[in-house]
């Protein structure tokens, strides 16, 4: 099946194979604004942190504020848009190749991002990071090194990728001290199994068959760990998709209904509506006009 692109995939273009690292300031956003604040998607990973100033993005359809103190992660396939930068942008943006980031920080990473992609850094955190970005740009615009110069910053990448991963980690550990290592590392594999197996399962039950757990207990143990039910992260992980292929491709909303497991595109339309507080035809119809 043909698939139009609606939204361009934005491949990583750098100096040195797999990083590229840039100052997030006036000069570098108004050089690129006009086709940041597009719809577009990634092929890699984006890092960025500010020291001043303020910015305001969109991430798979809702609102991101990127403020100093805070780092965001951004992972490929997400649909994005800058929406606005206020008082005196100053920071940096370091951009990834997918083996940048190893399979182990990745899960880690999304493991803590159900309440976001930003994350509140701590002042030590803070301190290392503005202290890794500075060294990480002078190391990449350093020429002297040269046959070790993309191996060095390579290398660099990594603490970068560990320490988000750990952050996210200990961030999201703040408030599950109070549950069992088994409820957390089963409301992660639930997790997981959901990003898996959505268009094919799409009742708490089934997962729970799946997992071998009583539903009852899943059901107990996800909403005790996040305060969000099975249903819920079920539903996202639907809406997410439906929303990126609606932007994404042309794919017919009985296409989309079909590749999503709904045999009735009426009811996905029902659940989508009930979701995004919109019907699919006319959610597209929004997104679409934001490229104009």
């Amino acid at each position: 099946m043909k698939m139009k692109l609606n939204i361009p995939i934005w491949q990583l273009k750098e100096n040195i194979s797999g990083v590229r690292i840039e100052k997030m300031n006036e000069a570098f956003i108004s050089s690129l604004f006009d086709d940041i604040s597009t719809l577009h998607r990634n092929d890699h990973f984006i890092c960025i942190m500010l020291t001043t100033g303020r910015a305001e993005l969109l991430v798979d359809f809702k609102k991101v504020q990127v403020t100093p103190g805070r780092v965001i992660f951004l992972f490929p396939g997400q649909i994005q848009r800058a929406v606005k930068f206020e008082n005196n942008v100053d920071g940096w943006i370091l951009f990834l190749d997918n083996k940048m980031v190893d399979e182990h920080a990745r899960l880690m990473i999304e493991d803590s991002l159900f309440k976001g992609p930003v994350l509140p850094l701590s002042a030590p955190d803070v301190w290392w990071f503005i202290r890794y970005f500075e060294l990480l740009l002078q190391t990449y615009n350093d020429e002297s090194l040269g046959p070790l110069h993309k191996p060095a910053v390579n290398a660099f990448a990594a603490p970068c990728v560990y320490k988000i991963a750990s952050a996210f980690q200990a961030n999201t550990q703040l408030g599950l001290n109070h549950h069992s290592q088994r409820s957390i590392e089963l409301t992660k594999e639930f997790k997981r199994q959901v990003r898996q197996h959505f268009p094919d399962l799409k009742k708490p039950s089934e997962y729970a068959a799946l997992m071998r757990y009583s539903i009852s207990y899943l059901n107990d143990t996800v909403k005790a760990v996040t305060g969000f039910t099975t249903s819920y992260f079920i539903q996202q992980e639907m809406l997410r998709e439906s929303q990126r292929l609606l932007c994404y491709t042309d794919l017919s909303i009985k296409q989309i209904s079909d590749r999503l497991g709904y045999e009735d595109p009426k009811y996905f339309n029902r659940i989508f509506t009930k979701l995004a507080g919109t019907p699919p035809g006319r959610f597209r119809t929004n997104f679409k006009s934001l490229k104009a």
